[in-house]
């Protein structure tokens, strides 16, 4: 170890280079980590959620609800399907606007807001985004949901949000691979170079190690040691770029996505992210020193 922060010393630009390279791989991969984690996070949200929902007819019978929500459950896609009665759509109506007279009707002439006024409904949870249109067709063929005065039937459903959502979230996984694979690509070359450069630069040294001796272990383990606090120093700072680019961010991000990921992210969790981000920075740096030590050993014999 000594002999390794020696050469580090001897060589601080090469060594500056090597863990910025190492530091703006690392920061990419934090990021793309931490955004496919949320990404996947809102994801699940939506699909948890109800995503089809039919307002019911006033009048309807229990066994007419029950037999919908019958064929419904027993359809291929359809992971939850409940019925929502007048008091129920109340009880919801009220949680989503609290106290506001207004909206509850208890300071305007249309009189406050009643469960009698709003309409019972059914709710339904798709397990997959390419049901939507089964489910649909069968609500569209029941007596039981109400139609608008333009003969439509009164479905709410997110046609195609989840599925776009489904493709963004494939799409940034995607670039962010391509990105992380090139610059990983990079950073070996680089420190594959790097090292490549301090070993031809002292063969005289290293000559004279071989003739007294030295076994090719003993020689390259301070150029391997070298790379690996190279791996560790990138990956501390690349994990403290992503905390910063996180804190910057979160202003932005905490109201937008209130309910669905909870922000400050706990500091743990962030903890976990350093240590698998060290534990890749490592690895770069032991299969860049490595592959760079390899053409030494090849090269001695």
């Amino acid at each position: 170890m000594n002999t390794a922060l020696k050469n580090i010393r001897r060589s601080p630009f090469q060594a500056l280079a090597a863990v910025f390279v190492i530091s703006i791989t690392i920061f990419v991969v934090g990021i793309f980590t931490l955004v496919t984690f949320a990404s996947q996070t809102i994801l699940r949200d939506f699909e948890t959620k109800p995503q089809i929902i039919a307002y019911l007819k006033d009048g309807h019978t229990t066994d007419q609800v029950t037999g919908m929500i019958s064929m419904l459950t027993s359809t291929q896609g359809v992971k939850n399907a409940i019925y929502i009665s007048k008091q129920d759509a109340l009880q919801i109506y009220k949680k989503s606007v609290g106290n506001d007279p207004v909206l509850l009707g208890t300071v305007t002439d249309w009189g406050i807001v009643t469960a009698d006024i709003l309409p019972a409904s059914v709710e339904i949870t798709a397990s997959d985004p390419s049901s939507f249109n089964t489910i649909v067709a069968i609500l569209e063929k029941s007596e039981i949901v109400s139609t608008t005065p333009q003969g439509k039937k009164e479905i709410d459903f997110p046609e195609d949000v989840i599925s776009e959502l489904t493709k963004w979230t494939n799409a940034i996984r995607g670039a962010g691979l391509i990105l992380i694979i090139a610059l990983t690509i990079v950073c070996i070359l680089t420190i594959m170079i790097i090292i490549s450069m301090k070993i031809t630069g002292r063969r005289q040294e290293i000559g004279t190690l071989k003739l007294l001796g030295a076994s090719n272990g003993y020689i390259t383990k301070p150029y391997i040691l070298e790379s690996l606090v190279y791996g560790v120093t990138g990956g501390f700072f690349g994990w403290v770029t992503t905390y910063i680019a996180l804190l910057y961010s979160t202003p932005f991000l905490a109201p937008r996505l209130t309910g669905v990921i909870t922000f400050p992210i706990p500091f743990v969790e962030l903890l976990l992210l350093l240590g698998v981000l060290l534990v890749f920075g490592l690895v770069l740096s032991l299969v860049s020193s490595l592959f760079a030590t390899a053409r030494f050993v090849k090269r001695s014999k």
